[in-house]
């Protein structure tokens, strides 16, 4: 757990916003809330929206922050094994309990060329179906899309005129899109 104090969820260095994700439609401004859960929801969990760049990292770093704390408070599960500290960060790198809004496991690629036509409809298909069947496990299909109008103005507006989006894994399952920066 040292090493994730010195950790952050997103970070700006001059025009560049570092993060482990995609940064897209559903993932742009918003931050999930603390009480966030690990599990297969019925329905999105709470969560709210910021207006700004350097409002929604320094958001998502404090609810790092905070979810280390509560789970250096709480390690251990409660005894009906339904919750334990920390659970927002569990929930935080996964699209089904994050209901497709995960800044940490969305992605613009699990492989191939992702800025075709083909591509978008593809992307376009799978996103409307996982929001038809309101269920979150259909956001595991959900590719993000690198070329969207909206999130490149909004992080132009905050500055930001490249996103880097970088995996760090202890074994080798770089994808390979994420390898280098997506284009704005």
């Amino acid at each position: 757990s040292n090493y994730l104090r010195h950790a952050c969820v997103a970070a700006v260095f001059g025009q560049t916003l570092f993060a482990h994700g995609a940064v897209d439609a559903r993932t742009a401004g918003y931050v999930p809330d603390d009480s966030t859960r690990f599990c297969l929801p019925a329905a999105p969990q709470a969560g709210r929206m910021v207006d700004s760049v350097s409002e929604w990292v320094d958001a998502l770093n404090g609810l790092l922050e905070r979810g280390l704390a509560d789970h250096a408070a709480r390690p251990e599960w409660d005894a009906e094994r339904a919750t334990r500290g920390g659970e927002v960060l569990l929930a935080l790198q996964n699209r089904d309990a994050m209901w497709g809004r995960s800044i940490v496991s969305n992605s613009y690629a699990d492989g191939g060329c992702i800025t075709t036509e083909s591509a978008a409809r593809v992307r376009e298909a799978a996103l409307a179906d996982a929001e038809a069947r309101a269920d979150p496990s259909a956001f595991a299909a959900v590719a993000s899309d690198p070329l969207d109008a909206g999130v490149a103005a909004w992080l132009l507006r905050g500055g930001i005129r490249r996103v880097r989006s970088v995996s760090v894994h202890f074994c080798c399952c770089l994808e390979p899109s994420r390898s280098r920066p997506g284009p704005l």
